[in-house]
């Protein structure tokens, strides 16, 4: 195949890749059922995924093999330019069967941080020093908010709780 033909059917699939909202080769990885409603194409389509692993690898494969006549190239480029609306078809009943994202904030502290927090305020706290005056330095050692840390404080219930 010449190298303009290979690169146009290269970029015809990463341009597919794109309109999924991903990376070609690992939709590639994880597509082969979309070959059963183009059963016609199913020995391209499978040589394909098993070279497409990498841009280079794709193009070695491609390089290898005869230039497809014009007919059979219009064929593969509207196999690649249909193959988004077929997977996003047949993907939309498991993507309903998936958990919504939980939304929100992420929280900035782990609870393993909040933890060690709240022993070293109540440390602190416990030799003398003003409660808030222990946030802040909290606050300054972790490089996060005082509103932060005083969340984690009032929350420290949980985290006692937790350990018992």
């Amino acid at each position: 195949m010449r190298k303009e033909v290979c690169d146009l059917l290269i970029a015809e699939a990463e341009q597919f890749g794109h309109k999924m909202g991903g990376d070609f080769y690992e939709v590639m990885k994880k597509a082969p059922q979309v070959v059963e409603k183009w059963k016609g194409h199913y020995f391209f389509a499978q040589e394909v995924w098993k070279n497409a692993r990498t841009r280079e690898e794709l193009t070695a494969f491609l390089l290898s093999g005869p230039d497809p006549s014009p007919e059979e190239l219009e064929t593969w480029l509207t196999f690649m330019r249909t193959i988004p609306y077929v997977l996003r078809k047949g993907l939309q009943s498991a993507a309903q069967s998936i958990p919504p994202p939980p939304g929100g904030r992420p929280r900035e502290l782990t609870p393993q941080e909040c933890k060690t927090i709240c022993a070293e305020i109540g440390s602190l706290h416990g030799q003398g020093v003003e409660l808030r005056d222990a946030q802040k330095r909290m606050a300054q050692r972790y490089n996060k908010g005082l509103r932060t840390i005083q969340r984690a404080w009032q929350q420290r219930a949980k985290w006692k709780s937790d350990a018992i």
